[in-house]
Protein backbone atom coordinates (compact mmCIF):
# COMPACT_ATOMS: atom_id res chain seq x y z
CA UNK A 1 0.00 0.00 0.00
CA UNK A 2 1.30 3.49 -0.80
CA UNK A 3 1.14 6.30 1.72
CA UNK A 4 0.67 10.04 1.46
CA UNK A 5 -1.72 11.74 -0.96
CA UNK A 6 -1.98 8.83 -3.40
CA UNK A 7 -5.18 7.04 -4.38
CA UNK A 8 -6.14 3.40 -4.28
CA UNK A 9 -7.48 3.64 -7.85
CA UNK A 10 -7.41 6.24 -10.60
CA UNK A 11 -9.93 5.79 -13.41
CA UNK A 12 -9.10 7.58 -16.64
CA UNK A 13 -12.26 8.50 -18.54
CA UNK A 14 -15.63 9.82 -17.40
CA UNK A 15 -17.89 8.09 -19.91
CA UNK A 16 -20.57 5.56 -19.02
CA UNK A 17 -18.03 2.79 -18.28
CA UNK A 18 -15.77 4.95 -16.13
CA UNK A 19 -18.71 6.31 -14.13
CA UNK A 20 -20.37 2.90 -13.71
CA UNK A 21 -17.05 1.42 -12.60
CA UNK A 22 -16.47 4.20 -10.08
CA UNK A 23 -19.91 3.56 -8.56
CA UNK A 24 -19.26 -0.21 -8.45
CA UNK A 25 -15.97 0.33 -6.61
CA UNK A 26 -17.21 2.96 -4.18
CA UNK A 27 -18.26 0.55 -1.43
CA UNK A 28 -14.91 -1.22 -1.36
CA UNK A 29 -12.23 1.41 -1.99
CA UNK A 30 -12.37 4.88 -0.45
CA UNK A 31 -9.60 6.71 -2.30
CA UNK A 32 -10.75 6.70 -5.92
CA UNK A 33 -10.48 9.50 -8.46
CA UNK A 34 -11.90 9.76 -11.98
CA UNK A 35 -9.87 11.88 -14.40
CA UNK A 36 -11.85 13.32 -17.32
CA UNK A 37 -10.31 15.64 -19.90
CA UNK A 38 -13.62 17.35 -20.67
CA UNK A 39 -15.61 19.70 -18.42
CA UNK A 40 -18.39 17.16 -17.71
CA UNK A 41 -19.00 13.40 -17.93
CA UNK A 42 -20.17 11.63 -21.10
CA UNK A 43 -19.19 14.32 -23.60
CA UNK A 44 -18.17 11.86 -26.34
CA UNK A 45 -19.47 8.37 -27.31
CA UNK A 46 -21.50 7.92 -24.12
CA UNK A 47 -23.56 11.05 -24.73
CA UNK A 48 -23.56 11.10 -28.52
CA UNK A 49 -25.69 8.12 -29.46
CA UNK A 50 -29.32 7.20 -30.05
CA UNK A 51 -29.74 5.71 -26.58
CA UNK A 52 -30.56 2.20 -27.79
CA UNK A 53 -30.62 -0.42 -25.04
CA UNK A 54 -29.91 -3.59 -26.99
CA UNK A 55 -31.88 -6.78 -26.45
CA UNK A 56 -28.79 -8.98 -26.90
CA UNK A 57 -29.18 -10.83 -30.22
CA UNK A 58 -26.28 -9.16 -32.02
CA UNK A 59 -23.27 -10.31 -29.93
CA UNK A 60 -21.73 -13.62 -30.94
CA UNK A 61 -22.64 -16.33 -28.40
CA UNK A 62 -19.85 -17.10 -25.98
CA UNK A 63 -18.34 -13.60 -26.05
CA UNK A 64 -18.18 -11.37 -23.00
CA UNK A 65 -20.63 -8.99 -24.69
CA UNK A 66 -23.09 -11.83 -25.20
CA UNK A 67 -22.83 -12.85 -21.56
CA UNK A 68 -23.42 -9.33 -20.31
CA UNK A 69 -25.88 -7.76 -22.76
CA UNK A 70 -29.14 -9.40 -21.64
CA UNK A 71 -28.33 -8.77 -17.97
CA UNK A 72 -27.24 -5.24 -18.83
CA UNK A 73 -30.55 -4.58 -20.55
CA UNK A 74 -32.45 -5.63 -17.42
CA UNK A 75 -30.12 -3.76 -15.06
CA UNK A 76 -30.31 -0.52 -17.03
CA UNK A 77 -34.11 -0.63 -16.95
CA UNK A 78 -34.02 -1.13 -13.17
CA UNK A 79 -31.45 1.65 -12.71
CA UNK A 80 -33.45 4.05 -14.87
CA UNK A 81 -36.64 3.43 -12.92
CA UNK A 82 -34.94 3.80 -9.53
CA UNK A 83 -33.02 6.94 -10.49
CA UNK A 84 -35.57 8.73 -12.71
CA UNK A 85 -33.54 8.39 -15.91
CA UNK A 86 -35.85 8.58 -18.97
CA UNK A 87 -36.26 5.05 -20.38
CA UNK A 88 -38.85 3.22 -22.49
CA UNK A 89 -39.03 -0.46 -23.41
CA UNK A 90 -40.34 -0.24 -26.97
CA UNK A 91 -39.08 -3.40 -28.67
CA UNK A 92 -36.76 -3.97 -31.62
CA UNK A 93 -37.67 -5.11 -35.14
CA UNK A 94 -35.12 -6.28 -37.73
CA UNK A 95 -36.89 -6.55 -41.07
CA UNK A 96 -36.29 -9.02 -43.90
CA UNK A 97 -37.32 -8.04 -47.43
CA UNK A 98 -36.05 -11.11 -49.31
CA UNK A 99 -34.82 -14.67 -48.78
CA UNK A 100 -31.22 -13.63 -48.11
CA UNK A 101 -32.29 -11.24 -45.36
CA UNK A 102 -34.64 -13.90 -43.95
CA UNK A 103 -31.56 -16.10 -43.41
CA UNK A 104 -29.79 -13.21 -41.64
CA UNK A 105 -32.63 -12.61 -39.18
CA UNK A 106 -32.94 -16.33 -38.50
CA UNK A 107 -29.23 -16.38 -37.62
CA UNK A 108 -29.83 -13.42 -35.30
CA UNK A 109 -32.72 -15.31 -33.69
CA UNK A 110 -30.41 -18.24 -33.03
CA UNK A 111 -27.89 -15.83 -31.47
CA UNK A 112 -30.65 -14.39 -29.32
CA UNK A 113 -31.81 -17.80 -28.14
CA UNK A 114 -28.24 -18.78 -27.27
CA UNK A 115 -27.76 -15.50 -25.38
CA UNK A 116 -31.03 -15.84 -23.46
CA UNK A 117 -32.93 -12.92 -25.02
CA UNK A 118 -36.49 -13.03 -23.61
CA UNK A 119 -39.40 -13.38 -26.04
CA UNK A 120 -37.37 -13.24 -29.25
CA UNK A 121 -39.24 -14.53 -32.31
CA UNK A 122 -39.69 -14.25 -36.07
CA UNK A 123 -42.98 -12.64 -37.07
CA UNK A 124 -44.59 -12.34 -40.52
CA UNK A 125 -45.17 -9.11 -42.42
CA UNK A 126 -48.79 -8.78 -41.34
CA UNK A 127 -47.85 -9.02 -37.66
CA UNK A 128 -44.96 -6.62 -38.19
CA UNK A 129 -47.31 -3.97 -39.56
CA UNK A 130 -49.69 -4.40 -36.65
CA UNK A 131 -46.79 -3.20 -34.48
CA UNK A 132 -45.28 -0.76 -36.97
CA UNK A 133 -47.69 0.17 -39.81
CA UNK A 134 -44.96 1.84 -41.89
CA UNK A 135 -42.38 -0.95 -41.65
CA UNK A 136 -41.45 -2.72 -44.89
CA UNK A 137 -40.70 -6.44 -44.85
CA UNK A 138 -42.07 -9.91 -45.47
CA UNK A 139 -40.90 -10.93 -41.99
CA UNK A 140 -39.05 -9.50 -39.02
CA UNK A 141 -37.10 -10.50 -35.97
CA UNK A 142 -38.92 -9.13 -32.92
CA UNK A 143 -37.14 -8.65 -29.58
CA UNK A 144 -39.62 -7.11 -27.12
CA UNK A 145 -36.97 -6.19 -24.54
CA UNK A 146 -35.23 -3.65 -26.79
CA UNK A 147 -35.36 -0.23 -25.16
CA UNK A 148 -34.28 3.39 -25.40
CA UNK A 149 -32.73 5.58 -22.72
CA UNK A 150 -31.50 9.15 -22.39
CA UNK A 151 -27.81 8.26 -22.53
CA UNK A 152 -26.59 11.68 -21.43
CA UNK A 153 -28.88 11.62 -18.40
CA UNK A 154 -27.69 8.08 -17.61
CA UNK A 155 -24.01 9.09 -17.49
CA UNK A 156 -24.74 12.18 -15.42
CA UNK A 157 -26.79 10.09 -12.99
CA UNK A 158 -24.00 7.51 -12.59
CA UNK A 159 -21.42 10.25 -12.06
CA UNK A 160 -23.64 11.99 -9.49
CA UNK A 161 -24.26 8.73 -7.62
CA UNK A 162 -20.53 7.97 -7.61
CA UNK A 163 -19.71 11.42 -6.26
CA UNK A 164 -22.32 11.06 -3.52
CA UNK A 165 -20.63 7.76 -2.62
CA UNK A 166 -17.32 9.53 -2.06
CA UNK A 167 -15.67 9.24 -5.49
CA UNK A 168 -13.62 12.28 -6.52
CA UNK A 169 -14.00 13.59 -10.08
CA UNK A 170 -11.40 15.88 -11.63
CA UNK A 171 -12.66 17.46 -14.85
CA UNK A 172 -10.40 19.21 -17.33
CA UNK A 173 -7.64 16.73 -16.46
CA UNK A 174 -6.01 15.16 -19.52
CA UNK A 175 -3.33 12.53 -18.89
CA UNK A 176 -0.16 13.31 -20.85
CA UNK A 177 2.10 10.49 -19.67
CA UNK A 178 2.15 7.46 -17.39
CA UNK A 179 5.00 5.83 -15.48
CA UNK A 180 4.59 2.49 -13.74
CA UNK A 181 6.63 1.83 -10.61
CA UNK A 182 6.95 -1.32 -8.51
CA UNK A 183 4.32 -0.38 -5.93
CA UNK A 184 2.34 2.39 -7.64
CA UNK A 185 1.66 4.17 -10.90
CA UNK A 186 2.22 7.88 -11.67
CA UNK A 187 0.06 9.84 -14.08
CA UNK A 188 1.08 13.29 -15.29
CA UNK A 189 -1.64 15.83 -15.99
CA UNK A 190 0.28 18.85 -17.21
CA UNK A 191 2.69 19.60 -14.38
CA UNK A 192 0.58 17.70 -11.82
CA UNK A 193 1.50 14.19 -10.72
CA UNK A 194 -1.25 11.82 -9.53
CA UNK A 195 -0.24 8.53 -7.90
CA UNK A 196 -2.31 5.41 -7.30
CA UNK A 197 -1.97 1.73 -6.59
CA UNK A 198 -3.86 0.92 -9.80
CA UNK A 199 -4.91 2.78 -12.93
CA UNK A 200 -7.98 1.69 -14.90
CA UNK A 201 -7.99 2.90 -18.49
CA UNK A 202 -11.55 3.77 -19.58
CA UNK A 203 -10.37 6.44 -22.00
CA UNK A 204 -12.60 5.38 -24.91
CA UNK A 205 -11.30 6.88 -28.14
CA UNK A 206 -7.84 7.27 -26.60
CA UNK A 207 -7.71 4.00 -24.65
CA UNK A 208 -5.16 2.51 -27.04
CA UNK A 209 -2.89 5.56 -26.75
CA UNK A 210 -2.87 5.28 -22.97
CA UNK A 211 -2.22 1.53 -23.12
CA UNK A 212 0.63 1.99 -25.59
CA UNK A 213 2.36 4.33 -23.11
CA UNK A 214 2.81 1.26 -20.90
CA UNK A 215 3.72 -1.11 -23.73
CA UNK A 216 0.45 -3.07 -23.82
CA UNK A 217 -2.14 -3.46 -26.54
CA UNK A 218 0.38 -2.70 -29.27
CA UNK A 219 -1.16 -5.26 -31.63
CA UNK A 220 -4.30 -3.09 -31.69
CA UNK A 221 -5.28 0.47 -32.43
CA UNK A 222 -8.58 2.32 -32.27
CA UNK A 223 -9.96 3.31 -35.65
CA UNK A 224 -12.69 5.94 -35.26
CA UNK A 225 -15.91 5.63 -37.27
CA UNK A 226 -18.24 8.62 -37.33
CA UNK A 227 -21.94 7.87 -37.00
CA UNK A 228 -24.21 10.65 -38.26
CA UNK A 229 -27.87 11.05 -37.35
CA UNK A 230 -30.84 12.88 -38.78
CA UNK A 231 -34.07 13.67 -36.94
CA UNK A 232 -37.42 13.43 -38.72
CA UNK A 233 -39.47 16.59 -38.48
CA UNK A 234 -42.53 16.00 -36.31
CA UNK A 235 -45.25 13.96 -37.96
CA UNK A 236 -48.66 12.81 -36.68
CA UNK A 237 -48.88 9.93 -36.28
CA UNK A 238 -45.10 9.34 -35.90
CA UNK A 239 -43.36 7.19 -38.52
CA UNK A 240 -42.45 4.57 -35.92
CA UNK A 241 -43.04 3.89 -32.23
CA UNK A 242 -40.12 1.55 -31.54
CA UNK A 243 -36.86 0.63 -33.32
CA UNK A 244 -36.73 -0.66 -36.89
CA UNK A 245 -33.49 -2.03 -38.34
CA UNK A 246 -32.51 -3.45 -41.73
CA UNK A 247 -30.98 -6.93 -41.75
CA UNK A 248 -27.26 -6.20 -41.10
CA UNK A 249 -24.30 -7.24 -43.22
CA UNK A 250 -22.79 -10.18 -41.28
CA UNK A 251 -19.29 -9.14 -42.40
CA UNK A 252 -19.32 -5.97 -40.29
CA UNK A 253 -20.08 -5.10 -36.64
CA UNK A 254 -22.19 -2.11 -37.77
CA UNK A 255 -25.99 -2.38 -37.77
CA UNK A 256 -26.87 -0.20 -40.75
CA UNK A 257 -29.00 2.94 -40.90
CA UNK A 258 -32.03 2.35 -38.69
CA UNK A 259 -34.90 4.28 -37.15
CA UNK A 260 -35.28 4.85 -33.42
CA UNK A 261 -38.11 6.52 -31.52
CA UNK A 262 -36.10 8.38 -28.87
CA UNK A 263 -37.32 8.93 -25.32
CA UNK A 264 -38.56 12.44 -26.13
CA UNK A 265 -40.59 11.19 -29.12
CA UNK A 266 -38.10 12.34 -31.75
CA UNK A 267 -37.62 9.80 -34.56
CA UNK A 268 -33.91 9.44 -35.30
CA UNK A 269 -32.40 7.97 -38.46
CA UNK A 270 -28.84 6.65 -38.35
CA UNK A 271 -26.10 6.14 -37.68
CA UNK A 272 -24.00 5.46 -40.73
CA UNK A 273 -20.35 4.37 -40.26
CA UNK A 274 -17.91 6.72 -41.97
CA UNK A 275 -14.18 6.31 -41.36
CA UNK A 276 -13.47 9.47 -39.36
CA UNK A 277 -10.34 11.51 -40.02
CA UNK A 278 -9.60 12.04 -36.35
CA UNK A 279 -10.75 10.60 -33.04
CA UNK A 280 -13.05 13.51 -32.29
CA UNK A 281 -13.72 14.52 -35.91
CA UNK A 282 -17.45 15.08 -35.55
CA UNK A 283 -17.54 17.62 -38.36
CA UNK A 284 -13.95 18.54 -39.17
CA UNK A 285 -10.75 16.50 -39.36
CA UNK A 286 -7.47 16.26 -37.46
CA UNK A 287 -4.60 16.10 -39.94
CA UNK A 288 -2.08 14.51 -37.58
CA UNK A 289 -4.47 11.82 -36.37
CA UNK A 290 -5.82 11.17 -39.88
CA UNK A 291 -2.32 10.59 -41.27
CA UNK A 292 -1.46 8.36 -38.32
CA UNK A 293 -4.61 6.30 -38.84
CA UNK A 294 -4.11 5.86 -42.58
CA UNK A 295 -0.45 4.91 -42.20
CA UNK A 296 -1.11 2.32 -39.51
CA UNK A 297 -0.65 -1.25 -40.72
CA UNK A 298 -4.06 -2.44 -39.51
CA UNK A 299 -5.89 0.27 -41.47
CA UNK A 300 -4.01 -0.58 -44.65
CA UNK A 301 -4.77 -4.28 -44.19
CA UNK A 302 -8.45 -3.54 -43.55
CA UNK A 303 -8.81 -1.42 -46.68
CA UNK A 304 -7.21 -4.12 -48.85
CA UNK A 305 -10.46 -6.07 -48.58
CA UNK A 306 -12.54 -5.09 -51.67
CA UNK A 307 -15.79 -5.52 -49.72
CA UNK A 308 -14.55 -3.14 -47.01
CA UNK A 309 -13.33 -0.64 -49.61
CA UNK A 310 -16.66 -0.61 -51.45
CA UNK A 311 -18.53 -0.23 -48.18
CA UNK A 312 -16.26 2.65 -47.10
CA UNK A 313 -16.85 4.48 -50.39
CA UNK A 314 -20.63 4.00 -50.11
CA UNK A 315 -20.64 5.31 -46.54
CA UNK A 316 -18.67 8.36 -47.64
CA UNK A 317 -21.07 9.08 -50.52
CA UNK A 318 -24.10 8.74 -48.27
CA UNK A 319 -22.51 11.03 -45.69
CA UNK A 320 -22.64 13.87 -48.23
CA UNK A 321 -26.15 13.12 -49.50
CA UNK A 322 -29.34 13.54 -47.51
CA UNK A 323 -31.16 11.96 -50.46
CA UNK A 324 -29.17 8.72 -50.20
CA UNK A 325 -29.50 8.69 -46.41
CA UNK A 326 -33.29 9.08 -46.67
CA UNK A 327 -33.52 6.46 -49.42
CA UNK A 328 -31.81 3.85 -47.24
CA UNK A 329 -34.17 4.55 -44.35
CA UNK A 330 -37.18 4.55 -46.72
CA UNK A 331 -36.24 1.02 -47.78
CA UNK A 332 -37.31 -0.23 -44.32
CA UNK A 333 -39.93 2.36 -43.28
CA UNK A 334 -42.43 4.04 -45.60
CA UNK A 335 -42.80 7.79 -45.52
CA UNK A 336 -39.17 8.89 -45.07
CA UNK A 337 -38.50 11.90 -47.33
CA UNK A 338 -35.27 13.92 -47.69
CA UNK A 339 -37.09 17.19 -47.06
CA UNK A 340 -38.30 15.90 -43.68
CA UNK A 341 -34.80 15.27 -42.32
CA UNK A 342 -32.78 17.73 -40.26
CA UNK A 343 -29.22 17.16 -39.03
CA UNK A 344 -29.25 15.93 -35.45
CA UNK A 345 -25.81 14.97 -34.15
CA UNK A 346 -22.77 12.83 -34.82
CA UNK A 347 -20.94 10.40 -32.59
CA UNK A 348 -17.67 8.50 -32.92
CA UNK A 349 -17.40 4.74 -32.49
CA UNK A 350 -14.06 3.73 -30.93
CA UNK A 351 -13.61 0.57 -33.01
CA UNK A 352 -10.60 -1.57 -32.15
CA UNK A 353 -8.72 -2.97 -35.16
CA UNK A 354 -5.92 -5.53 -35.10
CA UNK A 355 -2.68 -5.26 -37.05
CA UNK A 356 -4.08 -7.96 -39.35
CA UNK A 357 -6.89 -5.57 -40.30
CA UNK A 358 -9.67 -7.31 -38.36
CA UNK A 359 -12.51 -5.35 -36.79
CA UNK A 360 -12.45 -6.68 -33.22
CA UNK A 361 -15.96 -7.58 -32.04
CA UNK A 362 -15.60 -8.52 -28.38
CA UNK A 363 -14.38 -6.50 -25.43
CA UNK A 364 -10.61 -6.55 -24.97
CA UNK A 365 -8.96 -6.16 -21.56
CA UNK A 366 -5.18 -6.04 -21.12
CA UNK A 367 -3.18 -5.35 -18.01
CA UNK A 368 0.15 -4.70 -16.38
CA UNK A 369 0.92 -5.09 -12.70
CA UNK A 370 -0.43 -1.62 -11.91
CA UNK A 371 -2.87 -0.98 -14.75
CA UNK A 372 -5.97 -2.43 -16.38
CA UNK A 373 -6.94 -1.35 -19.91
CA UNK A 374 -10.47 -1.57 -21.36
CA UNK A 375 -9.75 -1.37 -25.07
CA UNK A 376 -12.92 -2.22 -26.98
CA UNK A 377 -16.09 -1.33 -25.11
CA UNK A 378 -18.11 -0.48 -28.22
CA UNK A 379 -21.78 -1.20 -28.90
CA UNK A 380 -23.50 -2.65 -26.97
CA UNK A 381 -21.08 -1.19 -24.42
CA UNK A 382 -23.62 1.16 -22.84
CA UNK A 383 -26.16 -1.66 -22.53
CA UNK A 384 -23.53 -3.85 -20.84
CA UNK A 385 -22.17 -1.02 -18.67
CA UNK A 386 -23.50 -1.96 -15.22
CA UNK A 387 -22.63 -5.71 -15.21
CA UNK A 388 -19.42 -5.01 -17.14
CA UNK A 389 -18.39 -2.51 -14.45
CA UNK A 390 -19.04 -5.16 -11.82
CA UNK A 391 -16.99 -7.68 -13.83
CA UNK A 392 -14.06 -5.24 -13.97
CA UNK A 393 -14.51 -4.41 -10.28
CA UNK A 394 -14.06 -8.11 -9.55
CA UNK A 395 -10.77 -8.14 -11.43
CA UNK A 396 -9.64 -5.08 -9.50
CA UNK A 397 -10.55 -6.77 -6.23
CA UNK A 398 -8.16 -9.56 -7.15
CA UNK A 399 -5.41 -7.07 -7.98
CA UNK A 400 -5.88 -4.99 -4.80
CA UNK A 401 -6.94 -7.36 -2.01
Amino acid sequence: MITGPGYHIVIVGGGVIGCALALSLASRFKRIVVLEKESAPGMHASGRNSGVVHAGFNPKPGTLKARLCVEGNRRLAEYAQTNSVPFRRVGTFVVARNDAEAKVIEALRQNGLANGVPGIEIINGETLRRHEPNAIGDAALHAPTGGIIDSGALVRSLADAAQKSGIEFLFGHQVTSVQEKTDHIDLLVGAKRISAELMVNCAGLYADKLAHMLGVGRSYAILPFRGEYFAVRRSVPPLIRSMVYPAPDPAFPFLGVHLTAAVDGTVLIGPNAVLALGREAYSRFNVQEAVEQLLWKGTRQLLKDPHVWRSAMWELRRSFSKRLFAAEAAAVVRGVRPEDLRPYQAGIRAQLVSKAGELVEDMVLERTRRSLHLLNVVSPGMTCSIPFAEHVAGLIGEAIP
